[in-house]
Parts: structure tokens; C-alpha cells; sequence
């Protein structure tokens, strides 16, 4: 299963404590630090992005998301320095696979492998079989869409 960001924005409305602008240095150009890592990196936001970026009302209504989240025009909500984002960012995996019962989504798998469900039966199936899970992404991936599968869940 191949990753594709859904740019729901989940994954980064409480990451204000992680990402850290130090400094403005330009019209749209910032000295940040990555606090978790203690690493600095120069933040540019997308030209294509610029005119989400110039409205701040979202990082009001929204204090503890990364400081480069903006919605968009048409309903997604994106990191606005998507370009020259962090390491830790660019590898980063919210959601590995999504769990359907019927057209309802009941749960998902992050990118570290923990299940994300209230469905009782979801997560008695997961801790059944918690020891067995591959350690690779892309197995791991696949081998929980086989999973839930076989025990009539959908996943994508």
C-alpha cells in the first residue's frame, strides 16, 4: 500500500510545540527549530501556497497547529512549507491504512503501526495478533490490509 496524504491536517494541528519559528528573515522566509529534535532549518513558504499563508486566522483559531497550516480554497488544509519542511515532516506518516466496516470508516493504522479505533472487535482483532506484525512499512501495510480483509473489514 502506497502512502497518500489525505491533507486533512490531523497529523499537525498540535504540533505548535514542535515546530518553532526563531525568527522572521524575509517576506516569507523563517529561522525555525524542530524542538523534539533540536535541529534549526530555514522554512520558505511555497510560492503556490503564499496567499493561504497570508491569512492567519486559521493559527488563531487553531494556537497549539503548526505554525504552516493553512486551509486551502477548495476544503484541504496544507503545510505551507511543504518544500523545504523538516526531515522528520517529509517522512512523517499519519495514517498507513484506513478501516472500513461497510462505507464507515471504524479505525486506523499509523504510520508506526498503532490502531487508532473504538470498534471493540477492531481492536480485539489487532491485540490478537500485535506480536505478529512485519516490521518493514510496506509489509506491515499489507500485511494488515490481508488482515482485516479476511475478517470482512474493508481498507484503503
Amino acid at each position: 500500500m502506497v502512502f497518500t496524504c489525505a491533507q486533512c491536517g490531523q497529523c499537525c494541528m498540535y504540533l505548535g510545540d514542535y515546530i518553532v519559528i526563531d525568527a522572521k528573515t524575509g517576506p516569507y522566509t523563517f529561522s525555525c527549530s524542530c524542538v523534539s529534535t533540536n535541529t534549526l532549518f530555514q522554512a520558505v513558504v511555497d510560492e503556490d501556497k503564499r496567499n493561504f499563508f497570508d491569512n492567519t486566522e486559521f493559527s488563531r483559531a487553531h494556537p497549539n497547529a503548526c505554525p504552516f497550516l493553512r486551509p486551502t480554497d477548495d476544503g484541504r488544509i496544507v503545510c505551507t512549507i511543504h518544500e523545504t519542511s523538516p526531515a522528520q515532516c517529509k517522512m512523517y506518516r499519519c495514517v498507513a491504512v484506513r478501516i472500513f466496516s461497510g462505507e464507515k470508516q471504524i479505525g486506523y493504522i499509523t504510520g508506526m503501526g498503532a490502531l487508532h479505533s473504538d470498534d471493540p472487535s477492531l481492536r480485539s482483532l489487532y491485540e490478537s495478533c500485535v506480536q505478529q506484525i512485519p516490521e518493514g512499512d510496506q509489509e506491515r501495510d499489507e500485511w494488515f490490509a490481508r488482515l482485516f480483509e479476511k475478517h470482512g473489514y474493508r481498507t484503503e
